[in-house]
């Protein structure tokens, strides 16, 4: 049986769950029924498995408990803050000294050596490790920490002249360029990456001229709109609907709209094909 203050804990131990009575028959009942979860030799949580950003994390907290002169650090750090990421690998934990100790690696924990003085978890170095290995996740994490005002570019800007001798330092300077925090999603913060490596700018969260409609973005010297369709866009009763009405208002103003998902940025084919056949219309009906 196990107390039921325990679903209150976020992570726990053997020895703890023996103090306060749980035998270890108890705990492999409660395993198998799905009221534990084991994280490692010798730690539990009562929290569900998933989603993977979640279980990482509860991972992470293990470790900086085994690893007690550590913080969360790459994308590790990203799961810990709340930041967002695009599809990392989880099975790994990024941790960073906050000593003057080495670095390891180990079965599914890699621990780097500490970047300057850093001492505490820091958004913005965050970011700024995350995007050595993934420029996407390093702008995704930015952009949503600036507009959270986690941090500022200063910030990330002081930890890549510490991060310069990286590897995957040009990634950094690349994330530097696009980031903005006007951005209010990571779909938007992935796409403007791909426009970019397109050659086209995206200006974020356009007001569009005569009318009280503001789109995603818009590819800089064009009449043409982005709007970024997320899962939850159309949660709401009678968005969809209110949102063709919305598109159709700013056609009628000879602005063109390209509608951008994760499995178009997935086959971008398709999309770079949409997005020229509209920079394409607006220059004919403009001209």
């Amino acid at each position: 049986m196990l107390p039921p203050e325990l679903s209150q804990v976020t992570i726990f131990t053997t020895a703890e769950l023996r103090a306060r009575g749980v035998e270890q028959e108890d705990v492999r009942r409660a395993v198998s029924k799905g009221a534990l979860n084991r994280l490692k030799r010798g730690w539990y949580t009562a929290h569900a498995s998933t989603p993977a950003a979640q279980w990482h994390r509860l991972r992470a907290l293990v470790e900086l408990k085994d690893h007690p002169d550590t913080v969360a650090s790459h994308h590790t750090g990203a799961a810990v803050l709340g930041l967002p990421v695009h599809r990392p690998d989880w099975s790994r934990i990024h941790l960073m000294r906050t000593d003057g100790g080495k670095a390891q690696n180990r079965a599914g924990v890699i621990i780097h050596e500490r970047v300057g003085d850093c001492g505490v978890i820091d958004a913005a170095l965050v970011a700024a490790q995350t995007a050595l290995f993934c420029p996407v996740s390093g702008l995704m994490a930015l952009d949503h920490a600036l507009r959270q005002e986690l941090t500022t570019l200063a910030d990330f800007d002081r930890w890549c002249a510490l991060l310069g001798n990286h590897a995957g330092r040009g990634r950094l300077r690349m994330v530097r360029k696009l980031a903005d925090g006007r951005r209010e999603s990571p779909l938007e913060s992935r796409t403007a990456y791909v426009f970019d490596c397109w050659g086209k700018s995206i200006e974020p969260q356009f007001d569009v001229p005569g009318t009280n409609y503001r789109a995603d973005g818009r590819i800089r010297g064009t009449r043409v709109l982005v709007e970024c369709d997320g899962l939850a866009k159309y949660d709401e009763d009678g968005a969809a609907a209110r949102e063709k009405v919305r598109e159709d208002d700013i056609r009628a103003l000879e602005w063109e709209v390209v509608r951008v998902t994760t499995d178009l940025l997935d086959e971008r084919v398709t999309l770079a094909h949409r997005v020229r056949d509209a920079i394409a219309r607006a220059e004919r009906n403009w001209g």
